[in-house]
């Protein structure tokens, strides 16, 4: 949404919003001459000729239901994010339930050092352009494709990309077999796409496939691979990303890079060059704690970072998660389970209800009441606290989540 606001109000156009409260986001907007209205109140609802709404706006809303009443134009930000990439020559949207971001992150890092000058929308914060959007010129649009109430179904892709597709966002999918039948949709409405074979470590389109083999780990939880386009050795590729699954990420930006004929050796350079995000697998500290802030809200995402960092960290693993929506810890209960079992010890702080009211069976109370070795917080503060005291030297410490748990990893980082 933020991004948006700053792509329109670069383009000319008067644009106000509202958040709960102030945050690093809404301050940037302010600076850029944004009206921000904190708290949702109907009388926000004024001097508005379009009302842009996310996916997180239930239909109880406040400025919602005001706007209806006025009878004012509204669109998701779906809808209007597909407006935006139609005014540009090439869209290239990656989708998947989990590595959007880095993967998204990886080919606007490699489109920007070939001199493409991109339009990137990213969901999270770029550490190459300290932003979640750049603007660039009209031939390449890169972006994320969110497959949450079928957003992704908006966009017409030039090149488009499926990571993997797993049981997610059940609140509105209802079954794994929606899920399915959504990707294959945006498949469908994509000129390429590009998919993997995770058993292969290959990512394929109807044109070439692109293979990693000989991977092999070059230490700190980074890994190098061999590249090879329709069985042809073309070079190889030390990858600046920690885990194991960011080899199939990477892949898939070095194949979208090679469609639209940027050189190996630039997407080589940039590769072992690799910003990231903020928020995906970002290092806090290193001494005496070992202290990462990850956006990981899913079982498989949980399950991934812990074993990666059990890769090359000895001590003990501590992880603090803050679950995000109650209908998804519910629906993935036993999953959430299995994969925070991994941690050695486990701290679950209250969970982030974003759009959903309070549900028992979902609770952050229920889930540390179901792991071995688990602490319950119903506050950051609390979690801070009581995490400090069981921290020795040498654990590693993993900060996961998708809401304001960012807020616990700021409190390590002073």
């Amino acid at each position: 949404m933020s991004a948006l606001a700053i792509q329109l109000k670069n383009n000319g156009y008067y644009v106000q919003g509202s958040d709960i409260k102030p945050t690093e986001i809404t301050k940037n907007l302010e600076k850029l001459g944004i009206k921000i209205f904190y708290g949702q109140k109907r009388t926000n609802i004024k001097n508005c000729n379009e009302i842009i709404i996310s996916g997180a706006i239930n239909e109880n809303n406040l400025e919602l239901n005001e706007a209806l009443i006025q009878g004012l134009k509204i669109k998701t930000r779906a809808e209007l994010l597909a407006e935006v990439s139609k005014n540009y020559k090439n869209v290239i949207a990656i989708s998947g339930a989990h590595g959007k971001t880095s993967t998204t992150e990886m080919v606007a890092e490699i489109f920007i050092d070939a001199g493409l000058k991109p339009t990137v929308h990213i969901g999270g914060v770029s550490c190459k352009f300290n932003n979640n959007i750049l603007l660039g010129k009209k031939i390449f649009f890169i972006c994320e494709a969110c497959e949450y109430k079928n957003s992704f179904l908006n966009l017409r892709p030039s090149t488009s990309a499926i990571l993997n597709v797993e049981a997610e966002h059940l609140d509105f999918f209802k079954t794994f077999s929606n899920v399915k039948k959504s990707f294959d949709k945006f498949e469908s409405l994509s000129k390429t796409c590009f998919k993997v074979d995770k058993k292969r470590s290959l990512v394929y389109c109807k044109k070439f496939f692109v293979q990693a083999k000989n991977i092999y780990h070059l230490g700190n939880g980074k890994y190098g691979f061999d590249v090879f386009k329709n069985n042809q050795y073309i070079g190889k590729i030390y990858l600046n990303a920690v885990g194991k699954h960011n080899v199939l990420n990477s892949l898939v930006a070095i194949s979208i890079a090679l469609k639209y004929k940027v050189p190996f050796k630039k997407i080589s350079q940039t590769l072992q060059n690799y910003k990231g995000v903020k928020r995906r697998y970002q290092i806090i500290t290193e001494k005496p704690n070992f202290i990462v802030c990850d956006y990981a809200h899913h079982p498989t995402e949980i399950k991934k970072i812990i074993i990666s960092t059990k890769k090359f960290r000895k001590g003990k693993i501590i992880l603090a998660f803050q679950p995000h929506t109650y209908s998804r810890t519910a629906t993935l209960f036993d999953n959430f389970v299995k994969s925070l079992s991994l941690a050695d010890e486990v701290h679950i702080v209250k969970t982030y209800s974003a759009r959903e009211n309070f549900f028992e069976k979902g609770s952050a109370k229920n889930l540390a009441d179901s792991i071995k070795n688990s602490f319950y917080h119903s506050s950051m503060l609390n979690a801070f606290k009581n995490i400090k005291k069981h921290l020795k030297q040498g654990d590693t410490l993993l900060i996961l989540g998708a809401g304001n748990i960012d807020e616990l990893a700021e409190m390590f980082s002073i």
